[in-house]
């Protein structure tokens, strides 16, 4: 949005100056208090309640600007708030490190997609070139784009208002002499010491530090502003200028003949099908036909794992590059392609169960893990994503896929964040540890403190020797929770870490009798006589 966007009311001059200028400084004034807000949630402060926070103070300050410039808006406009607040809000809620990651990753993206096609309200018409070009250019835009509005809030409250009192010429001739000041003030300091003493005294008085802080919070104001700013001019630029690419013209026309295409689908869909009889024959037989053939049931199970994944990532990238750059002149062709594509997607979703085969089988063996829970997860959202593609391909609406993959991938995020993983694993594992008699206390104390609360059911209704096992480690992390309390303030709220306390807190006397301590960093737990470092280690708690 620039002046120029701004409608002008009927009930003021033929400029609309005055409804522009009225427009510009809420849009400016919602744009600070949105940097105000960031410098007071986020900055300087660790994960917890304070992005959920952010997020939504962000939704409501794009809303309530869109009510400024009367953009109107409906479901089609406004759904996609809805993931994003969730997936925000899940940071205050997990602690899993991939989680985590995915969910700060995804709330940025999505925002920055839906700044995109506010106005529009047209992402389920996104191709992939329209999804990269809102995550690449959006950021740009929102330096870009505010200075027009701020150009016209300098103009009217400044230049003329600000300039009849002279307050606004004071206050930069200040600016202006500031530097001017401490160039001759470093300068004369070293050419007298008995001046540059005097002006030691007075430097301490100011108390440099604290001024050089609130200097750099102000920085981290200012910049913020500036660009959420740019994000809501952005988001109510005329949805005429965000027309999408494909509405433009294919990029690529169709050049490869239908011979070659066929030549290329029928060649893989005959190597598939070769694959899947040897799945047939021995991953899906039995053990007995891989010990036949050499090898051990483990040993065949984890190999290929990843390699099978590609292949059906790669084999949808085939599909779509071949349906967008093959010439099909008639419909006998257009069928021909289809079922052909039809055939490998349905020879990739047995490939996929060949690959989920394995990965049950190392579960068994092995019991779970982080990566092997977020693998199964992604199988079973793949498997969503090939149904989706195959519909979308019968019905010649491939266009359609990229809003459909990104949903996935939101469903893929939603899933591991209900799941809550290291809970998941707990739990899991509890399962086999009642089967096999089989604990592994350190791969659970490397588990974030979403385990906690179940690593205390574990230990209060296991065995003594799970009990015994068990105990010094959650005094250990007990310790060091009531450490990080004191060290984080209110905005590093996490309310996956006041569960994981309350958890340890209600263990009572059991828990009274283990000392813990930390020494460089490192926390040691104290058995009787003996003393050793605790399996796990909160290294974001700082204990002076």
């Amino acid at each position: 949005m620039s002046s120029d966007d701004l409608k002008p009311d009927p009930r003021t001059e033929d400029t609309g100056e005055p409804r522009e200028l009225s427009a510009a400084v809420q849009l400016s004034l919602i744009g600070l208090g949105l940097g105000l807000a960031f410098e007071v949630l986020l900055y300087g402060h660790r994960l917890g309640v304070s992005f959920p926070l952010w997020v939504g103070l962000s939704i409501g300050g794009l809303v309530a600007a869109a009510a400024i410039e009367s953009v109107p808006l409906g479901l089609r406009n406004l759904w996609p708030a809805a993931p994003i607040m969730f997936l925000a809000m899940m940071t205050a809620l997990r602690l899993e490190p991939l989680t985590v990651f995915i969910n700060v990753v995804l709330t940025l993206g999505l925002l920055a997609i839906w700044v995109r096609s506010f106005r529009a309200g047209n992402l389920e018409y996104y191709g992939w070139l329209d999804f990269g070009l809102a995550l690449g250019w959006v950021p740009l835009e929102a330096l870009v784009r505010p200075w027009a509005t701020l150009g016209l809030v300098q103009k009217r409250l400044i230049d003329e208002r600000g300039g009849k009192t002279g307050l606004f010429a004071v206050l930069r001739g200040v600016i202006l002499a500031i530097p001017v000041l401490a160039v001759f003030l470093v300068l004369l300091s070293a050419a007298d010491l008995v001046f540059g003493e005097y002006v030691e005294i007075a430097l301490r008085w100011f108390d440099l530090v604290r001024l050089a802080d609130w200097a750099g919070r102000g920085l981290v104001i200012l910049f913020a502003a500036v660009f959420s700013l740019g994000a809501i001019v952005a988001a109510l630029m005329d949805a005429g200028d965000r027309r999408l690419i494909a509405d433009r013209g294919p990029l690529i026309k169709s050049f490869l003949g239908f011979t070659e295409v066929l030549i290329v689908l029928v060649s893989v869909d005959v190597l598939f099908v070769l694959f899947v009889i040897v799945q047939i024959a021995y991953l899906f037989g039995g053990e007995a036909n891989v010990t036949a053939a050499g090898f051990t049931y483990s040993e065949y199970a984890r190999r290929g794992f990843g390699e099978l994944v590609a292949v059906g990532v790669l084999s949808l990238g085939l599909i779509m590059t071949l349906a967008a750059v093959a010439r099909r002149e008639s419909r006998r062709q257009t069928t021909t392609f289809n079922a052909l594509s039809v055939s490998l997607v349905i020879l990739v979703g047995v490939i996929l169960a060949s690959a989920l085969k394995r990965l049950l089988l190392y579960e068994q063996a092995y019991g779970f893990t982080r990566l092997r829970t977020y693998t199964h997860v992604a199988i079973v959202w793949m498997a969503v994503v090939f149904a989706a593609f195959l519909l979308l391909l019968l019905r010649e609406r491939l266009r359609r896929f990229a809003p459909v993959f990104t949903l996935a991938v939101v469903g893929f995020a939603a899933t591991l964040n209900l799941l809550n993983v290291d809970a998941f694993i707990v739990d899991r594992n509890v399962a086999r540890v009642e089967l096999t008699g089989e604990l592994d206390v350190e791969y659970l104390a490397s588990l974030s403190d979403d385990a906690v609360p179940g690593i205390v059911a574990l230990a209060v209704n296991g065995s003594a020797e799970t009990r015994a096992a068990l105990l010094p480690e959650l005094g250990c992390w007990k310790g060091q929770l009531e450490a990080g309390q004191n060290t984080l303030d209110w905005q590093s709220t996490h309310l996956g870490r006041v569960a994981a306390l309350k958890a340890l807190s209600g263990m009572g006397p059991m828990l009274s009798g283990i000392a813990v301590s930390q020494e460089s960093g490192v926390w040691w737990v104290d058995e009787g006589i003996a003393r050793r470092t605790c399996l796990h280690q909160a290294w974001w708690i700082q204990v002076d």
